[in-house]
């Protein structure tokens, strides 16, 4: 039987400025990264203008999918 581990995400969205200071991320670089759809950020809707948050979920997601390990969302 496998064992079941529950992960937390306590901040599922990131202002990109604090995602930078925290990773250290060129904020040049995290434009470049969103442009290219590798970092993913929450959808603005119809304003395009505004506060950009990254999806911590979504990365979080996609780290656990990159291991050997059967994940259910």
């Amino acid at each position: 039987m496998r064992p079941n581990i529950t992960i937390t995400i306590p901040e599922p969205y990131l202002p990109l400025e604090e995602y930078c200071r925290r990773t250290g991320l060129n904020r040049n670089t995290a434009d470049k990264l969103i442009s290219d759809g590798r970092l993913p950020i929450k959808p603005k809707g119809a304003k395009k203008k505004g506060l950009v948050e990254v999806n911590m979920a979504a990365l979080t997601i996609q780290a656990l999918s990159e291991c050997d390990i059967a994940l259910t969302v």
